[in-house]
C-alpha cells in the first residue's frame, strides 16, 4: 500500500519524533503533516505480523473521570471496589493521528513471534510467565505450535517485555495510556467503549466466563462492544500494556499542561479489565491498573500494537 514503507519506517525511529517528545500541537499543525495525514488509509494490514491497524484521526477528546463519574463507578458493584481509583481529574486533551491493531495479538501472531526470534530459556521466562495454548519446539521442529482452536484467541500472559518485545518485532510499538482511552472512549466522554450504558453480554468477563469453560474468547468476539472507531474488545479478554510506566498522578500533570509520559516509575500501565475479572468498574474506559513489567500480578495479560504516522516528507 502506497505510504505503507513511510508509516514502517517512521515507527522505527519514534523516540526522535516530536510526538513521542510531547509536542503533539507543533506536530498537527505542521503543514507538510496537515497534507499527508489527509491521505492516510482508514485501514492497512501491517505486512511483518498480518494486524489489521485503524488510523485514529487527530483531535481533542475527553481523558479522564469527574467526582461523579467515580461515585457512580464505586456504586457500579455490589460489594464495592477494595481499591483506589487515580484517574481524576477530568480534561480535554489534543492527540496527534497515530494507527491502533483492531484486534489483540493473537496466539497464532505470538507464536509466529516466537518461532522467529527463537529466545532462550531466560528470555522466555521474561517475555511469558505462564505459557497458554502455545507449545514449545519439540524435537527438530523450531516453530511454536498453536493448541487447535485457539489460534484467534488472544496471546496470554505476557509481560510489559514480552509485549515490548513483540511490538518491536512486528515494526509496530505499545500505545501510550493517553492513545489507548481515546482510542477506547472516541470523543463523546463515554463511560464504555459501547457507551454509557453497562452490558453483561458486550464483553468478555466473569459474568460469562464460566469455570468449565475456556476463559478467553476469539478476538474477533462481541462486536457490540466495539469503541467508536470500530476496535474490539478494548473492555474485556485480556488487560492491554501501554507503554507508559504508571503514576498515581498522571492525569494531574496532564490536565496542568504536561503531555509527556512519566518518565520513570515501578509498574507499567495496563488497560481494559480481563475475562476472569467481576467488578463492573474495572471495564470503564478511564480505569487504570498496573503491574511489574517483568512478572505481572494479573492474570490474562495481552497486547494491543500502535504505531505513528510519518510527519515529514513521504
Amino acid at each position: 500500500m502506497a505510504h505503507l514503507d513511510s508509516i514502517m519506517k517512521w515507527s522505527r525511529h519514534r523516540s526522535t519524533s516530536p510526538t513521542a517528545n510531547g509536542d503533539a500541537r507543533a506536530v498537527a499543525s505542521d503543514p507538510a503533516h496537515s497534507r499527508q495525514a489527509g491521505s492516510w488509509p482508514e485501514t492497512f494490514i501491517n505486512p511483518q505480523d498480518g494486524s489489521s491497524m485503524r488510523l485514529i484521526t487527530a483531535g481533542e477528546f475527553t481523558m479522564g473521570s469527574t467526582e461523579q463519574d467515580l461515585e457512580y463507578a464505586r456504586n457500579m458493584d455490589q460489594d464495592g471496589p477494595s481499591f483506589a481509583l487515580y484517574e481524576t481529574p477530568q480534561f480535554q486533551l489534543f492527540v496527534p493521528p497515530f494507527y491502533i491493531s483492531v484486534f489483540a495479538v493473537t496466539n497464532g501472531q505470538f507464536a509466529r513471534f516466537l518461532s522467529a526470534t527463537q529466545p532462550g530459556p531466560a528470555l522466555f521466562d521474561l517475555w511469558v510467565y505462564s505459557s497458554a495454548h502455545i507449545l514449545k519446539p519439540d524435537g527438530g521442529s523450531a516453530a511454536y505450535q498453536v493448541d487447535r482452536g485457539f489460534e484467534r484467541h488472544p496471546a496470554v500472559h505476557v509481560t510489559w517485555f514480552g509485549a515490548e518485545a513483540y511490538c518491536r518485532w512486528a515494526k509496530l510499538r505499545l500505545p501510550t495510556e493517553v492513545e489507548w482511552e481515546k482510542s477506547a472512549r472516541g470523543s463523546d466522554a463515554r463511560l464504555f467503549p459501547w457507551g454509557n450504558e453497562w452490558h453483561d453480554d458486550f464483553l468478555r468477563w466473569h459474568y460469562n466466563s464460566h469455570p468449565e469453560s475456556e476463559p478467553t474468547v476469539p478476538v474477533d468476539a462481541y462486536p457490540e462492544g466495539r469503541s467508536p472507531y470500530g476496535i474490539f474488545q478494548m473492555a474485556g479478554n485480556v488487560a492491554e500494556w501501554c507503554a507508559d510506566w504508571y503514576q498515581p498522578n498522571a492525569y494531574t500533570d496532564h490536565a496542568q499542561g504536561n503531555r509527556r509520559p512519566p518518565p520513570s516509575g515501578n509498574e507499567r500501565v495496563l488497560r481494559g479489565g480481563t475475562c476472569v475479572q467481576w467488578h463492573k468498574l474495572k471495564f470503564r474506559c478511564a480505569m487504570r491498573q498496573a503491574s511489574t513489567p517483568a512478572f505481572t500480578n494479573l492474570d490474562f495479560t495481552g497486547i494491543r500494537c500502535a504505531c505513528d504516522l510519518p510527519v515529514f516528507g513521504v
